[in-house]
């Protein structure tokens, strides 16, 4: 199914743990996740004029607690992407969205700067009520937790 001009709903569903159902539950799942990709996806492709990988779209709460994401996550609800865009350091990408693009949340994960592709890029938007909060994710070196930080950093 397509749900925009160059996103599949396939692209927002895949997983590579096959044994887990990954299937949105409602209808207004699917929505959201074309809300996904017109309001952002589609915007970002058409600013850097190259395609968009996905990482991960939807998440099932099976297959989120599998890869440990947190119990609150978008993706669950449909409402999250992660994704890059080769040839387009993940910093750049981050910026351009926190200047021109109404979000939830935007997160810069695990970017290291000098290594343009490192991390990804998480986005969310919902239809009403978008936060606009922008954090930056980075691993402690010590105990290997993540910690949020606010704004980029870059």
């Amino acid at each position: 199914m397509l749900l925009t001009p160059h996103f599949r709903l396939s692209e927002l569903l895949a997983t590579s743990h096959k044994s887990i159902d990954n299937w949105p539950v409602t209808p207004e799942t699917i929505q959201k996740l074309r809300y996904c990709c017109i309001y952002i996806l589609e915007k970002v492709r058409s600013k850097f004029g190259r395609p968009v990988t996905v990482n991960s779209g939807f998440r099932s709460p099976a297959l989120n607690a599998k890869i440990g994401g947190s119990k609150k996550s978008q993706h669950m609800q449909g409402e999250a992407v992660d994704f890059e865009v080769p040839g387009v350091a993940n910093g750049d990408i981050c910026r351009w969205i926190k200047a021109n693009l109404v979000h939830d949340q935007l997160i810069l994960e695990f970017y290291t700067q000098g290594a343009p592709s490192s991390g990804w890029v998480h986005c969310s938007v919902v239809p009403t009520g978008n936060r606009m909060q922008v954090l930056t994710a980075v691993k402690e070196k010590q105990s290997g937790k993540t910690t949020y930080l606010p704004g980029l950093h870059i």
